[in-house]
């Protein structure tokens, strides 16, 4: 009987999977470089994403280490950060990602040490993935950093992990001007019991600051057996507490846009991704300075 009861269960699971699944499959063929499916890189934070997910050159706190494990330090002690995105408008495909981060160790001045956590979709098909994270200034405007994790994925009967590792630089060449290089997945980890191989994925940018507080970035995103793809956006602050972005990505051709709102310490920010083929997506973060 428990058999039967088992196996009576099933058919409503395996159709919320294969559907799960189906739409992954889909969304690594029309996003190209930047697949959904196998701990593809997904954006966590939704300032940087109004802005055409052109991150990797810009000190963000607290989620600026999903896009450089080389960013950190500043003037702050620490951040923490909370984020929700609905890529597409798809509930399969949501993601968290949470972060916290302690600038000005005790032995490094110049350090920051931080942890973050994503979860990605839902049952019976889950990503989750815990990352620590180390960087400081190595000479002059120049940090590196590195971030290790545990990558695990959940697919109903079945479960994997492995792990990753990062590594990114960032160079403030001067007050206006910033360069940004990361690689995700560098040792191109293996998961599953097919041995399926993690992609490692590699961004470089820059990002310029003219005055009057606006910011311009850009970025391109590379990976193996795929085209270039080319983030880019801009950050206008039309009061002390209100900021107006936009930004567009090609390879696909993506609009992005949102607005950041900030209280003191306290920030919130919301963005929208304009796909052409499947439609938009939300994202939602709250962070804190302290």
């Amino acid at each position: 009987m428990k058999i039967n009861e088992k196996q009576s269960s099933c058919p409503a699971e395996t159709t919320v999977l294969l559907r799960a699944l189906l739409l992954l499959s889909a969304l690594s063929v029309f996003t190209a470089s930047r697949a959904y499916a196998s701990f593809g890189f997904r954006g966590a934070d939704a300032r940087i994403e109004a802005m055409g997910g052109a991150g990797v050159a810009l000190n963000g706190t607290p989620f600026g280490i999903f896009y450089n494990p080389a960013a950190g330090g500043g003037e702050k002690s620490g951040a923490a950060g909370l984020s929700y995105s609905v890529p597409f408008g798809e509930t399969s495909l949501e993601t968290i990602h949470a972060a916290v981060m302690k600038n000005h160790l005790p032995f490094d001045s110049e350090a920051c040490a931080a942890l973050s956590y994503r979860r990605h979709g839902y049952d019976p098909y889950r990503e989750t993935s815990v990352h620590a994270m180390y960087s400081t200034t190595v000479t002059g405007p120049l940090r590196a950093g590195i971030a290790a994790g545990l990558l695990e994925r959940d697919a109903g009967d079945s479960s994997s992990s492995t792990f990753g590792l990062d590594l990114g630089f960032l160079a403030a060449i001067s007050e206006s001007f910033s360069l940004g290089g990361a690689v995700f997945n560098l040792n191109s980890p293996e998961t599953g019991e097919s041995g399926e191989s993690v992609p490692a994925i590699a961004f470089a940018g820059v990002a310029y600051r003219p005055a009057g507080g606006a910011i311009l970035s850009a970025a391109v995103e590379s990976r193996k057996n795929s085209s270039a793809r080319l983030h880019s956006g801009g950050e206008v602050r039309l009061l002390p507490y209100l900021a107006l972005r936009a930004g567009f990505t090609t390879n696909p051709g993506t609009v992005t846009g949102g607005l950041g709102f900030t209280a003191g310490d306290l920030a919130g920010d919301i963005a929208v991704v304009r796909h052409p083929d499947l439609g938009t997506g939300a994202w939602y973060a709250m962070s804190v300075s302290f």
